[in-house]
C-alpha cells in the first residue's frame, strides 16, 4: 500500500524571500538552466499511473477474451509493464479483476448519477433517457464485462459477493435516475422502477445480441420503442 498526499499539499521552500512551491522551484532551476525539462515524476504518481495502465488493460483484454482466458502475462503485455511490477500492486488476478471491476462499475453508477442530474422531471424526454442508458450504463464494455463476471461468479464466492455488492449499487442508481426523471409525470416509486427493470433489462439484452450480430438500426429501433413504451406510460399517468 502507498499514501499519497492529498491534492492541496505542497512542500515549500524560501526562495530569496519569497514563497514558493517545490514544483515552482523546480520549474526555475530547469528554466535556468535551459533545459525546460519536467520535473520528475514522484513514486506516488508513477504507481497511480502503473495502476490505471493495468486497471484499462485488464477491462479491454476482459471484454476480448472473457475472464477465463484473462492470465497475468497477458495483462502486463497489454498495459506495458513488468510482470514484476504488476504484482507489487495486486498479488493476483483475482485481486486485479477486482480493483478493475471495481473502478468500471464505479463509472457506471457516475453515469447514471449524472443521467439524473441532468434530468428535467418537469418535461420528462424518454428519447435521451433512454439513449443515456444505452450509451451510459449500458454501454457495450460495461455489460460484456458484467456478464463474464457473472457467470465466472458462480464457481468462485469472493467475485460474487464482489458483484453482488455493486449490482446493488448500480441498480440503485438507476432507480434513483427514474424516479427522479419520471416521478413528478404521476408515476408512482414501484411503477418508476418497474420501468427501470424493464429498460435495463432490454437494452442489456439488446448489448448481448449486438456482441453476436452487430446490427446498429436493430438497436436504434429497439431503444425507440422503449421510448414509446416509457412515453405512452407516462402519457396514461397524466390523464
Amino acid at each position: 500500500m502507498f499514501v499519497c498526499l492529498s491534492p492541496g499539499y505542497v512542500l515549500r521552500y524560501r526562495d530569496r524571500g519569497c514563497d514558493v512551491t517545490q514544483d515552482e522551484r523546480t520549474q526555475r532551476v530547469s528554466k535556468a538552466r535551459g533545459d525546460g525539462k519536467r520535473p520528475p515524476r514522484t513514486q506516488d504518481q508513477r504507481s497511480a499511473e502503473t495502476i490505471a495502465r493495468l486497471t484499462d488493460a485488464t477491462i479491454t483484454l476482459m471484454s476480448e477474451v472473457g475472464y477465463a482466458n484473462l492470465t497475468t502475462t497477458s495483462i502486463a503485455k497489454r498495459a506495458g509493464v513488468s510482470r514484476g511490477a504488476m504484482l507489487h500492486h495486486f498479488s493476483s488476478k483475482g485481486a486485479l479483476v477486482v480493483h478493475a471491476t471495481g473502478w468500471m462499475w464505479g463509472r457506471v453508477v457516475e453515469a447514471s448519477e449524472t443521467l439524473r442530474a441532468e434530468s428535467d422531471p418537469h418535461a420528462p424526454d424518454p428519447d435521451a433517457f433512454v439513449r443515456a442508458m444505452w450509451e451510459g450504463p449500458m454501454a457495450a464494455t460495461h455489460v460484456s464485462v458484467s456478464v463474464d463476471i457473472m457467470l465466472a461468479g458462480r464457481g468462485d464466492p469472493l467475485l460474487k459477493a464482489h458483484l453482488d455488492h455493486w449490482i446493488g449499487r448500480m441498480f440503485t442508481a438507476y432507480r434513483d435516475a427514474a424516479r427522479h426523471a419520471f416521478g413528478q409525470a404521476g408515476l408512482s416509486e414501484a411503477e418508476c422502477d418497474a420501468l427501470t427493470n424493464t429498460l435495463a433489462s432490454t437494452l442489456r439484452g439488446e448489448r448481448i445480441a449486438q456482441s453476436m450480430a452487430p446490427d446498429p438500426a436493430r438497436a436504434d429501433a429497439v431503444c425507440a420503442t422503449l421510448a414509446s413504451l416509457v412515453r405512452a406510460r407516462l402519457e396514461r399517468a397524466a390523464r
